[in-house]
């Protein structure tokens, strides 16, 4: 009775089925597929990815889709097996770029951006991992590392720019380092068609968390702080939901290639 009482508790596959792999990733060899209504007994988790013994082979499942209703590995969304790292820039005493008026800082709105980003992930099954949630500092080198040891398929790094006080300069920008980003910078860029900011397109930058980071970066710097037009939207909620919108859309399509 007892062990029947513990086998009702191990969670059960909702998903019409799910790969089971040789490495908590989706680029790791399919060994089996689990189908719907299995109970599943955890081994052992990283970063949201199941260890799991099933006939007679051991490997690893995408924790995070085992509850979502009629998700079929075979045909979904490639989206919702990838895990990505959100970002927001700064935090704590990291306040990152002022305002004109000092009275606005960066690290407040790429927070908000930034869960608003991962909000829309989350609605497509991603598996989101945040470096942080609320208002402390991270190291660069422990934002890298986290992105390392989740096996992140992308990290996104959100932020906002700084004319140096002239207040002139207005738009997003996005940024990568290696080839291995190429092409995600470009759909990003190109998707981002919501903003009442123009597009200053695609360029290599020289920054820690792309340059020290093991696997594909991107950074986005969705306006700039210190210019009294961009700052209007940086601080408005419809402007931060738009982001998320077409970054989230961006993606998909360029998973789905």
């Amino acid at each position: 009775m007892i062990e029947f009482t513990r086998f009702l508790s191990w969670p059960k596959v909702e998903a019409d089925n799910l790969y089971l792999r040789t490495a908590p990733n989706d680029e790791s060899h399919i060994v089996d597929t689990i189908p719907h209504g299995k109970r599943l007994k955890v081994i052992k988790e990283n970063h949201n990815w199941w260890y799991i013994k099933y006939n007679d082979e051991h490997g690893w499942i995408p924790g995070w889709l085992v509850s979502v209703n009629g998700y079929n590995s075979k045909e979904g969304d490639q989206l919702a097996q990838k895990t990505i790292v959100i970002d927001p820039g700064h935090g704590g005493s990291d306040s990152g770029t002022l305002s004109m008026d000092q009275k606005d800082m960066e690290k407040t709105y790429t927070l908000l951006t930034a869960k608003k980003v991962a909000a829309q992930l989350k609605q497509r099954h991603v598996n989101v991992i945040m470096t942080r949630t609320s208002d402390y500092y991270v190291t660069l080198k422990k934002r890298t590392q986290i992105a390392q040891s989740s096996h992140a398929d992308l990290f996104i790094s959100f932020h906002f720019n700084s004319d140096n006080g002239m207040g002139q300069a207005s738009g997003y920008g996005v940024y990568k380092y290696y080839s291995d980003a190429d092409k995600v910078a470009d759909t990003i860029n190109n998707g981002l068609t919501d903003l009442p900011v123009n597009s200053r397109g695609v360029s290599v930058g020289n920054y820690y968390v792309l340059r020290d980071n093991q696997r594909p970066a991107i950074l986005c710097e969705m306006g700039f702080m210190d210019s009294s037009h961009d700052l209007k939207y940086i601080k408005s909620s419809s402007y931060q939901q738009s982001v998320a919108k077409d970054v989230a859309k961006s993606l998909s399509k360029y998973y789905q290639k």
